[in-house]
C-alpha cells in the first residue's frame, strides 16, 4: 500500500468542500487521498456544464491534490453539445487541466460503464479505485474474484488499485448490527489480502446526523463518531497492512444539493477525539439570521473542545469571526470552514494512531487514547 495515504474521505464536488480540501495543510496533505462525487447536473442545466465546472473547481481549488473521481451520476448515454461522450471528456479534460485523478467503479454503477472506465484507468497509468457497498462484503469471495478478474483483463496492476469499503451511515445502527459490519467488513478484507496485494484498503463511515433536529436550539450536542472504533478494530486485525481510514466528513451520506431545508438553522460542526460536537443556533429567517454565527463561533472558541486558531484554517476563520474580523459568512462559508478543521484533525490524528497500531496497542487501548 501507499504507506502515505492514511486518510480517504468521500467529498461531494462542491465549491466549498473542494477549498476545504486544497487548504490541508502540506505537511498533512500527502496522508489524504479524497474520492470526489461528481454530482448531478442542477434543474435545466446540461451534463457539459456540471462536467465543466466539476473539473474547472477541481483546477481551482485543489490542483495539487490526487484524487479519485467517481463519475457514476454520468449515464452511459450523456454526451457533451457537440456529441462526444460525456465521461471520456470530462477526463481527457481533467488530464488536460493536470488533475492527478485515479477513476471510479463501483458494482452498483451502470454495468457499461466498466468497458469505458477500465479504458481510462489503463491509459491514465495512476491506476483504478473500486467503491464498494456492503451488498459487495456480503459477496465475499465472489466479489473479490469478480475484481481480480477485470483488473487481469484490463491490464491493471492489483497494487495500483485501491479498494473502498463505503459502509455509508453508521450513526443509526445499534451494538449488534456495528458488531456484526465489523466481521463482515474483517472477514471481506481477509479474504482480499489472500487474493492479492491491493494499493491501498480503506474502510468508510459515517456518524453524521441528516440535520440538526436531534440538538435543541442554541445548545451543543456531541455525536460519537461510530466510524473510528470499527475501523479501529479491523485495522489493529491486519497491522501490518495498514488499513486506512475514512469518513464523509462533516456532511451525511446521503446529502444532496438538489434538497433545500425550509427552514435552515445556523449551525457549527467541530470534530474531535471521538466526537462531532454540533453548535446549533436557530432558524436562518428569524431573528439576527446569517450575523448569529458571530455568537456560535464564540460559543465554539469558549467551548473545551476548541483547538485554537492556529490549528487549521477553519479554526482560524472561526477566531477571526468571534473577533469581528471576518464576515458571518453562510451556508456555504461555515461547510468550508468546519469540513476543513474535521479533514485537519483527522488527517493529524490519524499518523499517531496507525503508529501504535503497528506496535500493537490494542483498539481498546487506543480508543482511550483517543481524546
Amino acid at each position: 500500500m501507499n504507506a502515505k495515504t492514511l486518510y480517504s474521505p468521500i467529498l461531494k464536488g462542491k465549491a466549498n468542500d473542494l477549498k476545504a480540501l486544497g487548504k490541508i495543510p502540506h505537511s498533512l496533505a500527502p496522508h489524504v487521498h479524497a474520492l470526489v462525487e461528481l454530482l448531478s447536473p442542477n434543474e435545466n442545466e446540461s451534463i457539459e456544464t456540471a462536467c465543466v465546472r466539476f473539473a474547472d473547481q477541481l483546477r481551482k481549488h485543489c490542483p495539487q491534490n490526487a484524487v479519485s473521481v467517481d463519475l457514476h451520476s454520468i449515464a452511459p448515454e450523456h454526451v457533451t453539445n457537440d456529441g462526444s461522450p460525456a465521461l471520456e471528456a470530462l477526463c481527457a479534460n481533467l488530464r488536460g487541466l493536470g488533475i492527478l485523478f485515479t477513476p471510479v467503479f463501483g458494482f452498483d454503477h451502470e454495468p457499461e460503464l466498466w468497458d469505458r472506465i477500465a479504458p481510462i484507468a489503463a491509459r491514465q497509468g495512476r491506476g483504478l479505485t473500486f467503491r464498494l457497498k456492503i451488498d459487495d462484503l456480503e459477496a465475499g469471495e465472489d466479489a473479490i474474484a469478480d475484481i481480480v478478474e477485470r483488473l487481469r483483463y484490463a491490464g491493471i496492476p492489483t497494487s495500483d488499485t485501491k479498494i473502498l469499503i463505503d459502509l455509508e451511515s453508521l450513526g443509526g445502527l445499534d451494538a449488534v448490527s456495528l458488531v456484526r459490519l465489523r466481521g463482515l467488513t474483517q472477514d471481506f478484507i481477509d479474504d482480499a489480502l489472500t487474493v492479492a496485494k491491493f494499493g491501498l484498503i480503506s474502510v468508510i463511515g459515517s456518524s453524521m446526523p441528516k440535520d440538526v433536529s436531534g440538538v435543541e436550539k442554541e445548545d451543543t450536542k456531541a455525536f460519537y463518531r461510530q466510524e473510528m472504533p470499527l475501523w479501529l478494530n479491523v485495522a489493529t486485525g491486519v497491522p501490518s497492512e495498514g488499513i486506512a481510514f475514512g469518513d464523509y466528513g462533516i456532511v451525511h451520506p446521503n446529502f444532496s444539493d438538489k434538497i433545500i431545508p425550509k427552514h435552515p438553522n445556523a449551525k457549527i460542526r467541530y470534530t474531535r477525539g471521538l466526537h462531532h460536537h454540533i453548535f446549533r443556533g436557530y432558524s436562518l429567517r428569524e431573528g439576527l439570521k446569517y450575523q448569529q454565527y458571530y455568537e456560535l463561533a464564540r460559543r465554539v472558541l469558549g467551548s473545551q473542545v476548541y483547538m485554537g486558531r492556529d490549528y487549521s484554517f477553519g479554526d482560524d476563520y472561526a477566531w477571526r469571526c468571534a473577533n469581528g474580523e471576518a464576515s458571518c459568512g453562510n451556508l456555504g462559508t461555515w461547510v468550508e470552514v468546519d469540513m476543513n478543521h474535521h479533514m485537519v484533525h483527522v488527517a493529524a490524528q490519524l499518523p499517531q494512531i496507525l503508529t501504535r497500531v503497528a506496535a500493537g496497542v490494542s483498539a481498546n487501548e487506543l480508543l482511550a487514547l483517543t481524546t
